[in-house]
């Protein structure tokens, strides 16, 4: 074998290992943080940002998201039986609260909308997978754009089980699930989107994790 023989396989061999080590990578959720561990004006924020975000909501969520941006208004939505009927019942702030003026004035818009079973089991499912799956990481990696993300489901034994990400990569396994999410947010906000594509998305993002 000749030197640029040589020098190709070594090129090949190389990206074939990127390749398997990139598809052998498994993205999970990590436990959200303690917020009774913080103290001062952290303590202060989320002692009173989470209640009023989660206004309305069920406090043994079965499936509950929050967006918590840097910058722009949190939002959340929880995904409910309510009297034999399901439901995304979607909150939004009306101003980003960390950086609000005077917090008393801060309100939670709320909205609901009615969404069949079979996207109430799946989305269940899908949260259930994430709480199974979450872990602590390896290492810390962060995003770019500062927004934390939230996933609430409570487990057979009754507790509240809560994973979190941040601005997760571009196209990865979790950014696509921020996008089901933020889909599921504007369903509960009576925006026009059909169940069946999102039933779909939800579907194969299942596959994949557990892959």
């Amino acid at each position: 074998m000749n030197k640029n023989d040589m020098k190709r396989t070594t090129l090949i061999l190389t990206f074939l290992l990127a390749t398997l080590l990139c598809f052998g990578q498994k993205e999970h959720l990590k436990p959200a943080r303690d917020f009774k561990q913080y103290e001062g004006v952290l303590k202060k924020y989320y002692d009173n940002v989470f209640p009023l975000l989660h206004k309305g909501l069920s406090k043994k969520p079965y499936a509950r998201y929050t967006c918590m941006p840097s910058f722009s208004r949190e939002y959340a939505f929880s995904v409910e039986e309510i009297k034999g009927k399901y439901y995304i019942k979607s909150n939004t702030l009306s101003t980003n609260y960390w950086y609000a003026k005077i917090r008393m004035f801060v309100k939670v818009k709320k909205s609901k909308a009615e969404i069949n079973n079979d996207l109430y089991l799946k989305v269940g499912e899908l949260f259930e997978l994430l709480a199974e799956q979450t872990k602590e990481p390896d290492e810390e990696i962060y995003g770019l754009d500062g927004v934390t993300y939230y996933f609430a489901t409570t487990d057979k034994n009754g507790k509240v089980k809560i994973g979190e990400t941040w601005s997760p990569d571009e196209n990865s396994l979790l950014d696509r699930l921020v996008d089901i999410c933020s889909t599921l947010y504007l369903i509960g906000n009576k925006k026009d989107i059909t169940q069946t594509d999102i039933l779909q998305k939800i579907d194969k993002l299942i596959n994949e994790l557990k892959q």
